[in-house]
Parts: structure tokens; C-alpha cells; sequence
């Protein structure tokens, strides 16, 4: 059956449902199936074999995912990195911090992620990934060439726990996370991984007892490979224009994948399919029912991760009955600072009102103005002592116009509708809001910013500034600015029982012989995020997937269910 006669959008099919594994003439067969071969779905093959299992894993094109197009950050606590760097943190440290960020875990996973991620940092770095102590100390997306280790979320900023960064990018030059993968990848295949490149998963095989045994596969003719990469390559996050681009590449690839001979594999899990195919970035259609203003605004938006990224798994895993959770979570960078200057300045809305303190994470504040009416409209309101500081910060040093922080900014200031007027009421005719609404906005912050205390928001006492004398300046924060560099990634997936990674049905019980790792699933970071946690919780489940399928746990989960 077809995915447009199935009803499902990712190009799947309704699950095989068989009598038993022996009616089934098989092509290939292991202890352990993998369904996609990115950061997840590498840590899970990796881990099935160290445990002396069997592993094939399938990928669509050929492995990587979104993991390979990432920063490459891994978020942990207690490792030897921060020690050599001076820094003194631990499990119960991050912990706290954790906990007071959000998570939609119970709080005994997130201790064990807390007191595993130091280990984890170890067995990364026993498969080849390298990681640095040469601390990046200011506040920062992501930190220059040559610094290791960073505080990627507001723990310098919070009393909930002793600040520590935490952020451990891989040794590299720019985005760090080919040179993740890579290693990871290498390791993998001469631990005896068996990887089928460039074959969907077009459906599960399900025995009558309800427990998956298999997966489909469409294989592309090797010969037509070449072809298939090359349109998986149109996706890439770090393109301007990505949104049109990937929604042209994604049909051609469809219809690519439609028009070459349908070959097909069998393949035979003897313990268990681990779920690994990212989350539902590059599927329209899922944001259409779950996040409108994504659809709306994907031309504007910066998508990360890969054509891959399409809610396959998500709904290979519905097929048989898997519940989905947080599928209307989205995370949404949006830079207040760099240059650290605006993160005096005041953040409006279309009605004049502030709705978030300026100096929140960057995922917070885009999630805030995700929200925000007119499809996220949001202005940076400045004077000019400030805009003038900005400005220099942006153009000196000299790097600084390169790196990774300074030239969207700067692009952003020069073409992204910056305004100006020589009162708030003239700029605020400008924006088409009430003069009055955001001349009592600005006086109200400026009272806080005298009293050292912002009561509404919780702005830190040294990022309060009463704005000055105009000329003013707004700074286009809105979602749909396509100079603003918005990147998004929706956080939902299938739920999984947190001691093992098995795929639960609504009411609670688990599907025997399915479990799901990654994106794919409901995890550490599927409320809020910062970088390194994706990665981090693709290791953790992707580990306690791989144990829990060699041994058999969902079958025991099932019998002790009944």
C-alpha cells in the first residue's frame, strides 16, 4: 500500500503482518535491526555490537542524519575536560539544572543521564570522537575554532546549581558534527556493523502476536545511488534560501525514489528494530497538523539536520500502534546578542508589550517569539548609545565580521528591515504599533532598569539598562525575517518506556520487539534544548535501546504487562 493510500506522510507503508518469522522468505537477518544511521542510530549499532550481538542498520541515503550537519556538542557533566580546564562540576550539579530547565522525563532517568554523560564523554572518545578543554567563557551560540568546552545554556545565569559549561564540541574547524560522526561511523563498521546504504524503510513485519520481527526495505539500485545522493544533498541547513530549496529537493527525491525498480529486502530482527530516523524537520505536512506557523514560514526558517529528518520513523513506529507525545513542541533559535550590547535593549511585539526577558537562551526567546502574534513579530527596541556599542562590537576585531556569531547579526542589521526614528512614537508608527502601548513599555522598563530589578521578567540586574536619548533603532527579531537565521526543529516523537527504550502503546504497554532512540523519540531535551543536548541524548537512548533489544527486555515488559 502506498503512503498516500495509507494515510501516512513519510512515505510508509502499513505494517507486513505475517503468521510467524518462517513464512517469510528472508534476505538478511541479525540480533538487532537499526533504522537509520545517524547520531542515534550509530551510538545503538556500536553498543549492540560491544555487547556481542549481531547489527544491521538501514539508512535512506547513506548514514549521518542530522548529526553529521550538527555543531557536533555534547552536554555532560563531571568530565575530565572541565577538570583540566578548573572547573569542578558533577551529576548532581547538572541535575538541577536540568531539572529547573524542563524535561518530560522522570526525574530518576534524568539522574541517570546526569550520571552517565561522563562516561558516555568517555566512550565517544574510545571510538575516535576528540573532545577539548580550552573554555569559551562568554555568552555564545557556539564558540570560535579553537575553544572546546562552553556554557550552551543559561547555567552562568541561573542560581539553581553551580554554573559549569557543559557544552563539549568536538576538535574541528566550524560546525564540528561531521567530525562527530565520523569517527563514530569508522568505528561502527570495524566493529562488524553491517550498513545498508540507501534503503528506506518502507514498512514493519509484524508476527500474529503483535511483536515486530522485521523491516522492509526498498533498496535503490546501486547503480542509481549516486543519483539519490546527490538530491539528499540539496538539504543543507547552512544554505540561505534552505526552505524552498529542501521542499523542491524532498519532491524530486520522492519522485525519484517512485520511479527507479522497486527492489526490496527482508530483514529479519531475531531480538529487536531500534527506531533511529530523526524527528519530522522536513516533512511539511507534520507541521501542517502540529506547529501551522512552521508551514507557513518555512521559507524564512532555517531547518537543521537532513532530508532524512522526515517522521519516518515516527510513523513506522505509529503503524503498529505507537503513541506519540510533544509532537507540538518546537524549538526556534533567535539571537538577541551577539553583540552582547543588545542584550540591553527591550523586546516588543507587535502590540508593545514585552513577553520574554532579552537575556533568556536563544531557544527560549524563539520559542517566545514563535508565539507571538502576526506569525512571531518581534522589535528590538534600542537608543543610540546602544545601537552605536552594538555596532562596534559587530565590526571589531576584524574576525569578528566572519565568525559564526558576527555575520548573521550583521547581515540581520543591514538587510533585515532594521528601522529607525527620532522617537519611540515615530518608530513605533513605523512598526504599526500603539505609540502609547510601547512608550509605557519602554518607561516601565526603564523604572525597572533605575530600581535594579526587572519583577515582570527576571532580565540579571547587569544586563538592566534604561534606554537613553533617539535616534531609536528596532533590530527585526521576527520569525518570518529570512535574515534573522531562525533555526527550528520540532521536538516530539514516539514515547518510549524510559528504562529501555521500548515504543509504548497509548494505553501504557509496550510493542514487543520495538524500540526507538534519538529524535525519534520522546527524550531528555523533548521540552527544552540547548546545544549538546540532542547529541547527548542520542548516545544515552541510543545505549539503553542496544540493551535493552539484546536482552529482550520489551518481551519481558509485555509478560510482566499481562
Amino acid at each position: 500500500m502506498s503512503a498516500s493510500a495509507s494515510g501516512w506522510t513519510a512515505n510508509v507503508e502499513e505494517p507486513w503482518l505475517v503468521d510467524s518469522a518462517n513464512v517469510v522468505e528472508w534476505d538478511h537477518e541479525a540480533d538487532v535491526i537499526v533504522i537509520g544511521f545517524g547520531g542515534a542510530g550509530v551510538a545503538t549499532a556500536l553498543q549492540v555490537r560491544e555487547l556481542g550481538a549481531s547489527v544491521i542498520a538501514v539508512d535512506r541515503f547513506a548514514g549521518g542524519g542530522a548529526t553529521e550537519k550538527s555543531g557536533g556538542v555534547v552536554y555532560a557533566g563531571g568530565t575530565p575536560h572541565q577538570r583540566e580546564a578548573g572547573y569542578e562540576d558533577n551529576a548532581e550539579e547538572m541535575f538541577r539544572y536540568l531539572k529547573n530547565e524542563g524535561t518530560p522525563v522522570r526525574d530518576t532517568t534524568l539522574r541517570r543521564f546526569c550520571e552517565g554523560s561522563a562516561a558516555d564523554i568517555a566512550w565517544l572518545e574510545g571510538h575516535g570522537v576528540r573532545f577539548g578543554s580550552k573554555v569559551y567563557e562568554d555568552r555564545i551560540a557556539y564558540p570560535p575554532d579553537g575553544y572546546y568546552l562552553y556554557y550552551t545554556g543559561m547555567e552562568k545565569f541561573r542560581d539553581w546549581a553551580r554554573p559549569a559549561p557543559r557544552g563539549h564540541r568536538t576538535v574541528g574547524k566550524g560546525a564540528t558534527g561531521g567530525c562527530y560522526f565520523s569517527p563514530l561511523r569508522d568505528a561502527a563498521l570495524r566493529a562488524g556493523v553491517k550498513l545498508i546504504r540507501h534503503a528506506p524503510a518502507r514498512r514493519l513485519i509484524v508476527d500474529a502476536a503483535g511483536g515486530v520481527i522485521g523491516v522492509d526495505v526498498q533498496r535503490i539500485p546501486e547503480a542509481r545511488q549516486v543519483e539519490h545522493l546527490a538530491l539528499y544533498r540539496k538539504v543543507d541547513p547552512y544554505k540561505l534560501g534552505n526552505g524552498v530549496l529542501a521542499e523542491r529537493a524532498i519532491a524530486e527525491c520522492r519522485a525519484f525514489e517512485a520511479s527507479v525498480p522497486r527492489q526490496r529486502l527482508r530483514i529479519r530482527a531475531r531480538r529487536g528494530v531500534v527506531l533511529c530516523a530523526g524527528g519530522y524537520n522536513y516533512n511539511l505536512r507534520l507541521f501542517s497538523r502540529y506547529r501551522p506557523i512552521v508551514q507557513r514560514a518555512y521559507r524564512e526558517l532555517v531547518r537543521g539536520g537532513s532530508m532524512g529528518c522526515d517522521g519516518s520513523g515516527i510513523e513506522l513506529g505509529m503503524s503498529v500502534g505507537g503513541a506519540i507525545s510533544h509532537m507540538e513542541r518546537l524549538f526556534v533559535t533567535k539571537a538577541v546578542s551577539p553583540p552582547h550590547a543588545f542584550i540591553h535593549g527591550v523586546l516588543v511585539n507587535r502590540e508593545g508589550r514585552r513577553f520574554i526577558t532579552e537575556d533568556a537562551y536563544v531557544g527560549n526567546v524563539g520559542c517566545a517569539v514563535a508565539e507571538q502574534s502576526h506569525d512571531g513579530e518581534a522589535w528590538l527596541i534600542l537608543d543610540s548609545a546602544t545601537y552605536r556599542e552594538g555596532v562596534r562590537q559587530l565590526l571589531w576585531p576584524l574576525s569578528n565580521i566572519v565568525s559564526w556569531w558576527g555575520m548573521p547579526a550583521l547581515l540581520n542589521l543591514l538587510l533585515g528591515g532594521t528601522r529607525r526614528a527620532p522617537t519611540l512614537e515615530a518608530l513605533a508608527g513605523d512598526l504599526r504599533i500603539d505609540p502609547a502601548a510601547l512608550r509605557d513599555t519602554v518607561e516601565g522598563y526603564n523604572v525597572a532598569a533605575r530600581d535594579g530589578t526587572d519583577a515582570e521578567f527576571g532580565k540579571m540586574p547587569a544586563h538592566l539598562r534604561a534606554l537613553g536619548a533617539g535616534p531609536y533603532r528596532a533590530f527585526n527579531l521576527s520569525l518570518r525575517n529570512k535574515w534573522g537565521f531562525s533555526g527550528t526543529m520540532p521536538y516530539g516523537g514516539l514515547t518510549v518506556d524510559e528504562d529501555s527504550g521500548a515504543v509504548m502503546r497509548a494505553d501504557g504497554s509496550v510493542i514487543r520487539g520495538l524500540y526507538a532512540a534519538g529524535r525519534t523519540a520522546v527524550g531528555i531535551c523533548s521540552e527544552s534544548n540547548f546545544s549538546g543536548l540532542s547529541i547527548a541524548d542520542t548516545v544515552f537512548s541510543g545505549r539503553r535501546a542496544a540493551r535493552a533489544a539484546v536482552d529482550g527486555v520489551s518481551t519481558d515488559l509485555l509478560e510482566g504487562a499481562a
